[in-house]
């Protein structure tokens, strides 16, 4: 606490006046870094609440997946068991077949054993015409030798003739049937072996079939065996569904709750700046009052310096209007032009090119008024700052947006709550108190005083002049 203990009489009262004037601006400068804390929290509950939106979205998305895999886990397990009664019906189908099969081999076994005794007999059948053509053919032979001894004998061997032309007769035949027997018998070999054959490639086709039954049993047992894990799966998937379904439930409330609490929050920091805001006008106005009553204070030379530069500033306006250099309506141009390229933006009016030329020499110099003096540059009604100084006013690298917000601070709109009153403010002078966010998280706190500018009447904007607060202060 500073001692504010003054003697009375005229020169106590200036003291305690001037003491007062001193803890006023000193109470704006409080307010105004509280303010600018407040504006951070805001920021960061205005963030949250986006975050908090995008989680409860987060969480609905979440519940109507859960909704989804419940859908898809319980088609999962009715064609599951679909999957289970089809499996048993083709079970015994299967079993079915493969008993038709194993019979079929076995018949086909049966037949060739049959098969090998019809070659048997052929067999002896055909030893067997072999034999009685032998026979003939010696029959034959001796019913010749018989027609020749009754030949020899004349008469008296003609019933000897008879018997033996008979004779040779009968082995003629017997030799004739003997090879129609031996014909059949190869037709018959023939067809018993083409028999033989085809049975053979049956039982070889029958014993495949068998292996292929065999495996694909094999092979049902483990789709069996496949389908039960899937099922035990679905059941564990099942559980696991439920227990997410439940989480999600309880994370959705407890986003609600969040949600609903930094909305809360975020009204109230929101009172809380409001409040601030108030708070701070009116300090800085009582700092104002008492710079108005003459009371001589650390911000009289800045507010002296910058009321004189709006006055310059008008009077060059008055005259460049007067002289023709520009009308009244493009001084007071408000449709700002978006140059192609700028990143951050910048904007050009029609009357930017006149503020080039004019503004320089009356900004410049109000640089050198004090090592505390930061900038020094007119704004229009609408936060508009067309000519800044030269040091901040470098052409823009291409895609290096952090340095062009830096040092190309020129043709931007700085519509924020300092920037909008500095150009709207219609009173002699009006004086700020702000953080300035230097980056990475660095703020400095700042002072900005302003005094109107007018043309012919009309309120054109203001000019600005930021500087640092002394160390100690």
């Amino acid at each position: 606490m500073r001692d504010t203990t003054q003697p009375h009489g005229p020169a106590g009262d200036s003291g305690a006046i001037k003491t007062m004037a001193a803890e006023a601006g000193t109470l704006s400068v409080l307010i105004a870094n509280a303010l600018g804390h407040a504006d951070a929290v805001s920021g960061e509950l205005t963030r949250q609440v986006r975050t908090a939106e995008q989680l409860r979205n987060a969480a609905r998305d979440m519940s109507t997946g859960s909704a989804e895999v419940e859908a898809a886990t319980s088609a999962a397990s009715t064609a599951t068991a679909s999957a289970a009664e089809l499996r048993k019906a083709t079970r015994h189908g299967f079993e079915k077949v493969i008993a038709e099969v194993k019979l079929l081999a076995e018949e086909v076994d049966g037949l060739e054993t049959c098969v090998e005794g019809l070659a048997h007999a052929l067999d002896r059948v055909g030893r067997v015409a072999e034999e009685i053509a032998s026979v003939a053919q010696m029959t034959n032979m001796l019913a010749l030798n018989a027609q020749v001894e009754a030949a020899r004998a004349g008469s008296a061997g003609r019933g000897f003739m008879v018997v033996a032309q008979e004779v040779k007769a009968m082995s003629e035949r017997t030799a004739a049937a003997t090879s129609d027997i031996g014909q059949t018998l190869d037709s018959l070999r023939a067809a018993a072996d083409q028999i033989a054959n085809t049975n053979a490639r049956v039982l070889a086709r029958t014993a495949t079939m068998q292996d292929e039954a065999r495996n694909h049993a094999s092979v049902r047992l483990k789709v069996d065996e496949a389908i039960a894990e899937v099922d035990r799966q679905q059941a564990r998937i099942d559980e696991a569904r439920r227990n997410s379904a439940q989480s999600v439930r309880t994370v959705e409330g407890g986003i609600l709750q969040l949600a609903d609490s930094v909305t809360m929050a975020e009204r109230g920091i929101t009172g809380v700046r409001d409040t601030f805001d108030n708070i701070l006008g009116l300090s800085q106005r009582l700092t104002a009052d008492f710079a108005r009553l003459g009371v001589e204070t650390v911000d009289s030379p800045f507010i002296n310096a910058v009321q004189a530069g709006a006055a310059q500033i008008s009077e060059a306006f008055e005259k460049a209007v007067a002289s023709g250099k520009i009308t009244l309506n493009d001084l007071f141009d408000a449709e700002y032009r978006a140059v192609q390229g700028s990143d951050p933006k910048q904007v050009l009016t029609r009357f930017t090119a006149l503020t080039d030329q004019l503004l320089p020499p009356i900004q410049e110099p109000m640089l050198k008024l004090s090592p505390l003096v930061v900038f020094c540059a007119a704004v229009d009604r609408n936060g508009y700052l067309p000519t800044h100084n030269r040091v901040f006013s470098q052409p823009q690298r291409r895609g290096d947006p952090a340095w062009n917000a830096a040092n190309c601070r020129n043709r931007r709109m700085f519509d924020d709550r300092v920037g909008l009153t500095a150009g709207r403010s219609k009173q002699a002078f009006t004086l700020q108190a702000y953080r300035r966010d230097m980056g990475g998280g660095q703020f400095v706190m700042m002072k900005d005083v302003s005094a109107p500018i007018t043309v012919r009447g009309r309120h054109w904007g203001g000019l600005r002049l930021a500087y640092k607060l002394p160390k100690g202060a």
